[in-house]
């Protein structure tokens, strides 16, 4: 261990007790300072008619010329000073300093020109020439469905247009026996597009029974469809895939992404091929949403509430066309809003007279909770499609590009 370092004794300028080593010399903190300030002042001490004064008497220091002479005697010197350490300095000096100091290096986003989000990817993978999808035949279904006659389909009786919706989708969703539910241990393109088929035809059938919704002009009907479809199906699987953890048919990780299949996010296998030239480890991020936490906690909530075909109907109905409307704005807006207005009205009354329970203004404020989550899933999964579409990553596009906005 090596010898601790003498500090200690008499400054070699005045005598009194050191504080340390300062400018090379073992000095007290007052002369110190005192050479520092007259070193660095352009002030011209004047001169000392004795030349040799005692630096100390009762106290004081009387000559500075004296003290400052016995400082460069002694060895003090002014090129060991260390500027722009002050933790106080004046404006004047700061902003001088501040103006003097470069810039704070780029991040690395910044310098590449390219978002976090593709710092991993590769331009040269980028995709200028598109495959086009045709989905039009989708739109001619949606269209046929839409023109049914469906006044004599549910044979139960309803009060209301809500009531009607719930029973239809107990009817939906009776028509796929829980044994017959296959697990799917691959997505690529054929099942991709599978269930994005099965998925808008369902939320069309749906809301053919949706007497307000029947009334609206074709282009009116297809615009929310078109742009409610998505969110309809993440919250109808979420429930679906609730009713099922309830009932101790899937486990916590498994979900439903379509009419009759499952998926266990756990142990599954993505193939992207058909719709980028990147890997799946770079595109993670941009692939996260579907398996995020909000994800399950939606679920977890879903599970927890248990909510009748009557609110989630309501639920549904909600986020579908809050999301049309806003995204349309105009005259759909003002439409969507009326057939939300009418079907609160039906919740409402459905709380009341029927479940005897005028205290509900809790429970659907948890409900409603969900929807806002499934809600700012949507919102992120239209930005991080729109930065694709900016930089190439998809090599697909769709006849209907207002339908897989969210996808």
């Amino acid at each position: 261990m090596p010898a601790p370092l003498f500090l200690s004794g008499p400054c070699e300028i005045c005598g009194q007790k050191t504080s340390g080593r300062h400018f090379g010399v073992m000095s007290c903190r007052s002369c110190a300072a005192f050479f520092r300030r007259a070193a660095t002042c352009s002030r011209i001490f004047g001169r000392c008619p004795n030349g040799n004064c005692k630096l100390l008497e009762n106290g004081k220091f009387k000559c500075k010329k004296c003290r400052m002479k016995r400082c460069l005697e002694v060895g003090m010197d002014e090129t060991k000073f260390q500027c722009n350490r002050d933790l106080i300095s004046s404006s004047n000096k700061f902003q001088k300093r501040v103006s003097l100091i470069e810039p704070p290096p780029q991040s690395l986003s910044t310098f590449l020109g390219r978002p976090t989000l593709l710092l991993c990817c590769e331009p040269t993978r980028a995709s200028h020439i598109k495959t086009l999808i045709n989905v039009t035949y989708m739109v001619d279904v949606a269209r046929d469905i839409l023109k049914r006659d469906v006044s004599t389909k549910i044979p139960y009786q309803f009060h209301n247009s809500l009531e009607r919706l719930a029973l239809s989708l107990e009817e939906i969703r009776s028509r796929e026996p829980d044994e017959k539910i296959k697990m799917l241990r691959k997505i690529g393109q054929e099942e991709s597009l599978l269930i994005w088929e099965q998925a808008f035809l369902r939320a069309v059938e749906w809301f053919s029974n949706f007497s307000e919704f029947n009334a609206l002009d074709e282009l009116s009907k297809m615009t929310i469809l078109k742009s409610a479809w998505i969110s309809w199906t993440r919250l109808e699987k979420l429930a679906e895939t609730a009713d099922h953890q309830r009932k101790k048919i899937f486990g916590d990780s498994v979900m439903m992404c379509g009419n009759d299949a499952c998926l266990d996010l756990a142990n599954y296998e993505v193939d992207l091929t058909w719709c980028t030239n990147y890997t799946t480890e770079q595109l993670l991020f941009y692939l996260s949403p579907e398996i995020e936490q909000n994800h399950f906690l939606s679920l977890q909530e879903l599970v927890e509430l248990n909510p009748t075909s009557t609110e989630l109907s309501y639920m549904l109905l909600q986020i579908t066309l809050h999301l049309a409307g806003k995204k349309a704005q105009g005259q759909l807006l003002e439409i969507t809003e009326m057939l939300l207005e009418a079907q609160g009205n039906h919740l409402h009354e459905y709380y009341v007279k029927k479940l005897k329970m005028p205290n509900y203004v809790m429970r659907l404020a948890k409900l409603m909770k969900i929807n806002r989550r499934i809600e700012s899933d949507m919102r992120d999964r239209v930005e991080k499609n729109h930065i694709a579409r900016i930089f190439n990553i998809l090599k697909v596009e769709f006849s209907e590009p207002d339908m897989f906005e969210s996808t």
